[in-house]
């Protein structure tokens, strides 16, 4: 629930147009109820100067279980969640697996704490081998607000890659896509549906005797795989990512983690820095790797 007063430079402004200004999309708008001065009221009515709004989500049946389990919170506030997902955990339920998913047990700790079932609004998400944080946003607004502007959220990873990378700093603008059912992303031109995606990336350590080297990347894009289907791309798969062509008998899954997010205060605009340490396993190969 947000409440408003409306300010005199969006005197005469329709509500909808309003709640725009204030970050809600267009989804968002249709997925709440508004109260103009206390009385309900359509989005299309015209607001003035001082006028008090109160937006309120309408309940929404989620259909996923609630159930208890260990979160790693790293950081939490009135409007959002950071977590720090394990690896091997799926985010959302899917047709394979539809329970013990981050979203159930999201589900299950906003509820202790709200008395209500809610919907996991997830800014980002991670693929089930991919550790990291995760932003889960209370409500609506909160969800609008980051992803209005991409640049309220900021996203780095680590990862270790196989072959040295000889370049300390790369910035790789790869368009990315797929064909038909195919897991795969690979590089394609917008002609041919490809999808518009920037990582940065730049060399942390290299370790010759291993051929290998450890990475940090930034997205500017949010595309599926695209970190991983762009260092297998410029010739540097992850370590331990088999799709990608990563496969190695030192790593069980792709080594990559979400180490740190940089976000934009929902209410004070601040930047707020949230940082998780790496899993054991990326730590194994690490202590391996340098001894």
């Amino acid at each position: 629930m947000k409440r408003f007063i409306v300010e005199a430079e969006f005197h005469n402004m329709k509500i909808s147009q309003y709640l725009k200004e204030k970050g809600y999309s267009g989804r968002g708008i249709r997925n709440v109820e508004v109260y103009l001065n206390g009385k309900r009221t359509k989005t299309t009515k015209q607001v003035k100067k001082n006028a008090k709004l109160l937006v309120k989500e309408k309940e929404k049946e989620v259909g996923i279980k609630p159930i208890q389990m260990d979160l790693k919170i790293m950081y939490e506030d009135k409007n959002l969640i950071i977590i720090d997902k394990d690896p091997y955990l799926v985010v959302h339920p899917t047709t394979k697996k539809t329970d013990l998913t981050l979203a159930n047990g999201v589900i299950y700790y906003l509820q202790e704490q709200t008395g209500k079932i809610q919907p996991p609004r997830f800014f980002n998400r991670l693929d089930m081998n991919t550790s990291g944080l995760i932003v889960v946003a209370k409500n609506a607004y909160t969800q609008a607000f980051l992803q209005s502007d991409k640049e309220k959220v900021s996203k780095f990873y680590q990862a270790i890659v196989k072959g040295i990378v000889k370049e300390d700093e790369m910035m790789i603008e790869i368009p990315i896509g797929k064909e038909g059912d195919e897991l795969r992303r690979k590089e394609m031109t917008p002609e041919e549906g490809g999808q518009t995606a920037k990582t940065s990336m730049k060399v942390l350590e290299r370790f010759p005797a291993e051929d290998l080297t450890l990475i940090e990347l930034e997205l500017f894009t949010g595309r599926t795989h695209q970190i991983r289907a762009h260092m297998s791309l410029v010739g540097h798969p992850i370590l331990g990512d088999d799709l990608y062509g990563g496969g190695d008998s030192r790593a069980k899954r792709q080594l990559l983690h979400a180490f740190k997010l940089i976000f934009t205060d929902v209410e004070t605009s601040e930047k707020i820095k949230v940082e998780a340490e790496l899993p054991d396993d990326f730590k194994e190969i690490l202590h391996k790797v340098n001894n």
